[in-house]
């Protein structure tokens, strides 16, 4: 009894693995979203690249002071944005959203619905993007 267990568990995860997981939080046809890790002072974003449609962001601060997580769409180079007073004055964007006053060591999640094109990824605390908090993301 206990190999025709082992075997109906195998049988089904190897079902599972061929047909992929799908879960509530995923998106961009990826299984929870893209991973963003934001730390003192850089975001990388893995994937960075999504589909058009809804995207969910995964948003984790790995660094010491609190960050937020900014989705702009532009063509513009990421670290090419024009900063005032220390920050991208917002109302100079197109900011599609934004999830604010991430602590550190935690995570937050931000969905997005994103049309084709450029956006950058950026923290806008004050010096933050100019210390490079700032990456390119494309949909397609």
């Amino acid at each position: 009894m206990t190999n025709i267990r082992v075997f109906i568990v195998l049988a089904c995860a190897a079902s599972l693995a061929a047909v992929g997981c799908s879960s509530s939080s995923s998106s961009a046809g990826t299984a929870g979203g893209v991973a963003v890790t934001e730390q003192d002072f850089s975001i990388a974003a893995s994937p960075s690249s999504a589909p058009a449609g809804e995207v969910s962001f995964d948003i984790t601060n790995n660094g010491p002071s609190a960050h937020e997580f900014l989705v702009v769409k532009s063509d513009e180079d990421p670290g090419s944005l024009t900063v005032k007073d220390g920050i991208v004055p917002e109302d100079s964007l197109d900011l599609i959203d934004e999830q604010e006053d991430i602590a550190p060591s935690t995570t937050a999640t931000l969905t997005v619905d994103l049309e084709a094109g450029s956006y950058i990824l950026m923290c806008n605390v004050n010096g933050h993007y100019q210390q490079g908090m700032h990456a390119g993301f494309t949909v397609t």
